[in-house]
Order: structure tokens, then sequence, then C-alpha cells
């Protein structure tokens, strides 16, 4: 019981620090960047079993994090266009 305490404690510490990297123009940035070359937005359409196995992972990965940061699927279409003008934005000043 006081194993699922520490773990419930420590899970909220990290996402509380995941949203406070998120709050940041820095943190919007590389979580956009995350977001979009982890292909959560869309499916690529691949067929080749093992770029299936590596964008599953990948997409899991990103997953997590939109979780932590409270991130809700039915807000991805809204955010996956943010995000990228975020990276249009930052590719327009580079």
């Amino acid at each position: 019981m006081a194993q699922q305490v520490k773990r419930r404690k420590a899970d909220i510490a990290v996402a509380d620090a995941w949203k406070r990297f998120h709050q940041t123009p820095e943190g919007r940035l590389a979580i956009a960047d995350l977001m979009v070359w982890c292909n959560v937005y869309h499916d690529t359409g691949t067929t080749d079993p093992i770029q299936l196995a590596r964008e599953a992972g990948e997409r899991g990965v990103a997953q997590r994090v939109a979780q932590l940061i409270g991130l809700k699927p039915e807000v991805f279409p809204q955010a996956a266009w943010e995000d990228t003008d975020i990276l249009d934005g930052l590719l327009r000043n580079a």
C-alpha cells in the first residue's frame, strides 16, 4: 500500500513537470515536434511490419506525453493544427 502511494506521488510529480514544460514556449515547441514526428495525429499508411512496429512505439511514447500533459484524443485535431503552425513558424524564422 505504501509503495502504491509513493508511485502515485511520483506519477503526479512527473505529470506536473511535463505540464510546466508544456506551458513554456520551448516546451510547447519541443512537444509539438514530438507529436508530429511520432505521427500521433495521423496514420502514415505504411504496410511494412517493421515500420508499423516502429511507428507504434513512437506513437506510444508521444501518447504517454499527451496523457501526462492532459491532452485528450478528442482535441488532437485542434492540437495538430496548432502544433503544425508552431513548427511552420519556426521554419519561417530559421
